[in-house]
């Protein structure tokens, strides 16, 4: 028994079932302890939120960046972004109801923010740029999300004429969208646009 496997566990119960779900008993019950020793190493349930979103927080700065290149290390900064998000849905949920968005994306936009600079983007162009695949991220995560609730979703099944001069583009705008291709394309168009090409980049032909 320790303060960390309190955590622990404390992060599991709201990562699988939401924060309505970590109370002292329960928790206690998952520990197999009295609920006084949860109090003891923890304090009450108010300060337990606070250190599994302290966890959480601490997670986020794990993520770091793969590639050669500044356009290839920002992009999987992004999509690993984008990755922890949809995967814990109940603590980013914790996290905004406490007020600690903005300490969990910073070890992210620090990384991203490092990047930029090696390419000579900085002050307010890497800010520009920093908000605009945030943006990105975050919009594809809370539309899968509101799509996998039953609330707006990307329209298929468009009706366009029978005699549409482009049949295979309204085949494809028939089928369900291809969330990942989609979130790459636009990603990609962002980081091409915001991100230059490094010296060695430029002399390829």
């Amino acid at each position: 028994m320790s303060r960390d496997r309190v955590v622990d566990v404390a992060t599991r119960l709201v990562e699988e079932h939401g924060p309505d779900a970590l109370t002292m008993r329960r928790l206690s019950q998952e520990l197999g302890v009295a609920v006084t020793a949860i109090y003891w190493h923890v304090g009450n349930r108010d300060a337990l939120l606070d250190a599994v979103v302290d966890r959480l927080v601490a997670d986020m700065g794990t993520l770091r960046p793969s590639g050669s290149s500044a356009r290839e290390r920002v992009t999987s900064l992004a999509e690993k972004l984008r990755a922890r998000l949809q995967a814990r849905p109940h603590l980013i949920g914790l996290a905004h109801e406490r007020g600690r968005i903005p300490d969990m994306f910073l070890p992210v936009e620090q990384a991203m923010a490092a990047e930029l600079a090696r390419v000579g983007v900085s002050g307010k162009d890497a800010a520009l740029a920093l908000r605009a695949i945030s943006a990105h991220v975050v919009g594809a995560v809370l539309l899968e999300r509101a799509a996998g609730r039953g609330g707006p979703e990307i329209p298929t099944g468009l009706v366009w004429p029978a005699d549409a001069s482009d049949p295979e583009l309204v085949e494809a705008l028939a089928t369900p969208p291809d969330r990942d291709a989609l979130f790459a394309l636009g990603l990609n168009a962002l980081v091409g646009a915001l991100v230059p090409l490094e010296d060695a980049e430029r002399a390829v032909p």
